[in-house]
């Protein structure tokens, strides 16, 4: 049964469609301010200008390269399992015994917060690309599924 199946994926604010927009945008802009300084004879210029259009394209396209990565938390029978994959597609497990696993959620004095699972002698650092709200969000759902989890086994201290 599982309990607890979340997906953490990065935050972008474009969409494909709205980087063409705003790259053709700039490329009329820089096109407009080209002919002028090229009818003041620097033209010189117009290579950096194309220069920062092409540096604004690869910049956008990093960036949406690196929305493909993601991380899934699933609470399934006796184990609570992170998978972390990475833009790239290189997938990470780490695996917890959900009895002994602690959620840490650490408050930095700048108001950053950090999202940490802890079990034994082992930390793994949750939502690092998720925003400080959100990683408090995930912090909570992940205590209360712990907490069911925790509270449908037997008391195994009880020994008869």
């Amino acid at each position: 049964m599982t309990l607890l199946d979340l997906t953490l994926t990065p935050n972008r604010s474009f969409q494909s469609q709205h980087v063409r927009w705003v790259l053709g945008g700039v490329g009329i802009v820089f096109f407009m301010g080209g002919l002028r300084f090229l009818a003041l004879g620097a033209w010189p210029i117009l290579p950096f200008m194309a220069l920062d259009l092409a540096l604004l394209w690869w910049a956008f396209r990093a960036s949406f390269a690196s929305g493909r990565g993601h991380e899934r938390l699933v609470l399934v029978d006796d184990r609570l399992e992170l998978v972390r994959v990475s833009a790239k597609g290189a997938e990470r497990r780490f695996g917890f015994e959900p009895l002994w696993t602690k959620v840490l959620v650490e408050e930095k004095p700048l108001g950053d917060v950090r999202l940490w699972l802890a079990a034994r002698e082992r930390r793994v650092s949750v939502g690092r690309f998720l925003s400080p709200r959100e990683r408090r969000e995930v912090g909570t759902l992940i205590k209360a599924g712990l907490e069911t989890y925790r509270l449908g086994r037997p008391n195994i201290s009880s020994i008869a």
